[in-house]
């Protein structure tokens, strides 16, 4: 039996309002469209609101409910029937929206996975999944070309975002059709679904492993937004950016379901987070709230480094990040040129979205912040005790009815990482003397030089102060005489190129962590390599 938080701990982690939440009462069975959508359409005000904007067209809520229930009915017109598998292989548009939702609303169970996942990807998931129908973007059509003959017996229907062309006779006589030419003239009334039900699916990156589909339950669609949104004070005239594509949970959940819960706007577009997409986004649409990641504040803040006469996006007041550590530069930077606190946090795909987190009214500069409403955490230590003083680092566990079910078609994974109502998260923690967790690693990620542990991140930090310094990363090597050390990844600001002086410079940078710490090989690179989720892929680097 695993133990609670000790009294001491948990006095130091839980501030106030968290002791005060409750979830809302869940009943045996809802209707995930009706708690999202349908509910709002009952004052004409906000039924006229818009809901979506992407790439500068608007959608009201009323017209983002006809779209969901028509897009319900066309697929079970094309003779999808309730519990079975879609697999969506696309990326943000009107469309994937109202397919998403669609396949909700229809009974339907939605696994969304990027369409930056190559063909033999594309093959693994439709497999894995055993999904009747697959939804893809034209433009996507190449990669599902290349595995005609392979597809699973299992995938009966293919939904196209765009044009078909020919493909519908290079797929074994399977149903093709296209999303435009689906029957718009049967609206559905919508499925209920019961509370427990597996309702839709992420995929993990894949960074330790073949993707893992992490099977998730109907009530999240009124418990996380509860939690969520008085957290970070969602509100009705939020116009909210989330960068991250909807295949991925840091994506869909702050940047579409949780808008769209609380009446407010949620933006979309179909382009690469550039950096000037991003803040034109912020700029034109009004952004009140942008949800995003560390590479992407980086760029933005190289973006305008030279630009004088650069204005602060008008409405822009809350910044959020997450998916991977924030320089501490990074803080003090954005903060200069924004006037804005970036709000540091950590969730996963397995637990529904962050568990620990910054709020405006509660948060410490470079931490993680502490427990989200609703979410129970500890640290345990490698021994399988528990951590109870400070600044003691230990894989953090979370408690939450919003955590994942089980890993799809992935039984010892799934004993692996559940266990006895608590969600292993891989991440490396350890909080403060006031209660605030810092992120110290991966548990993949650490590794031993001359019997201490070295956590990759702290040299990266200090690396990433030298002026010459865009990106950087460390893992672990072997040298010549079979010992680990570490080895630094380098990207350089435009116009540095390598040099004797410049490592010894960025060696002293480190030095002062303990010379164990200090990387024995650097390597230059132009980009460091990233997973579909953008999180660095230090698997890439090892090879």
């Amino acid at each position: 039996m695993l133990d609670h938080p000790t009294a001491s701990a948990k006095d130091r982690l839980y501030c106030a309002d968290w002791r005060a939440f409750r979830d809302p009462e869940v009943p045996d069975w809802l209707d995930p469209i009706e708690t999202l959508i349908g509910r709002h359409l009952a004052d004409p005000v906000t039924a006229a609101k818009t809901a979506l904007v992407i790439d500068g067209a608007a959608i009201s809520y009323r017209a983002l409910d006809a779209l969901v229930r028509a897009s319900a009915g066309g697929l079970l017109d094309a003779g999808l029937q309730p519990e079975q598998r879609v697999l969506l292989f696309g990326t943000d548009s009107a469309e994937y929206v109202a397919m998403w939702l669609g396949a909700i609303h229809a009974g339907l169970v939605p696994a969304v996975v990027s369409d930056l996942y190559k063909a033999k990807d594309l093959l693994y998931f439709l497999i894995d999944t055993g999904a009747r129908a697959l939804f893809i973007d034209a433009e996507q059509l190449g990669k599902l070309e290349e595995i005609a003959e392979r597809l699973p017996s299992s995938l009966e229907c293919i939904l196209v975002r765009g044009e078909a062309g020919a493909i519908a006779g290079k797929v074994g006589g399977r149903q093709v059709r296209e999303f435009a030419a689906l029957r718009q003239d049967l609206p559905f009334a919508g499925t209920t679904r019961h509370a427990n039900d597996v309702c839709y699916m992420f995929y993990s990156g894949g960074t330790t492993g073949p993707a893992k589909g992490i099977t998730h339950l109907t009530h999240d669609f009124l418990v996380v937004p509860e939690r969520h949104g008085p957290f970070w004070e969602y509100a009705r005239d939020d116009v909210v950016f989330a960068s991250s594509k909807k295949y991925f949970t840091h994506g869909l959940w702050p940047g579409v379901l949780i808008p769209l819960y609380y009446g407010a706007t949620a933006v979309l577009t179909r382009q690469p987070a550039r950096p000037d997409v991003v803040l034109d986004i912020l700029d034109k649409e009004r952004v009140t709230k942008l949800v995003t990641v560390p590479t992407i504040l980086r760029n933005l803040l190289d973006f305008i480094e030279d630009k004088d006469d650069f204005a602060k996006p008008p409405a822009l007041a809350f910044v959020a990040s997450a998916s991977e550590k924030i320089p501490p530069h990074l803080f003090e930077a954005f903060h200069a040129r924004f006037g804005i606190e970036i709000l540091d946090s950590i969730g996963s795909s397995e637990v529904t979205y962050e568990w620990i987190a910054n709020r405006p009214k509660d948060f410490k500069r470079g931490s993680l912040g502490r427990p989200v409403f609703g979410y129970e955490i500890k640290l345990m230590d490698e021994d399988g005790h528990e951590v109870t003083e400070p600044n003691v680092p230990g894989e953090a566990w979370i408690r939450s009815k919003t955590a994942c079910f089980f890993y799809w078609r992935k039984y010892e994974k799934s004993r692996e990482t559940f266990i006895g109502g608590w969600t292993r998260s891989g991440d490396n923690l350890t909080f403060d003397e006031d209660g605030y967790f810092w992120f110290a690693g991966r548990e993949n990620d650490v590794f031993k030089v001359s019997g201490l542990w070295v956590s990759p991140l702290e040299i990266e930090a200090a690396l990433m102060r030298h002026p010459a310094v865009k990106e950087a990363a460390v893992v672990s090597f072997e040298d010549e005489d079979g010992l680990v050390k570490p080895k630094a990844f380098v990207v350089l600001k435009d116009g540095r190129a390598p040099a004797p002086e410049l490592e010894q410079g960025l060696r002293d940078e480190v030095r002062p962590l303990g010379g164990y710490k200090v990387p024995a090989a650097f390597a230059y690179i132009d980009a460091l390599p990233r997973t579909t989720l953008l999180k660095v892929d230090r698997k890439v680097l090892r090879a």
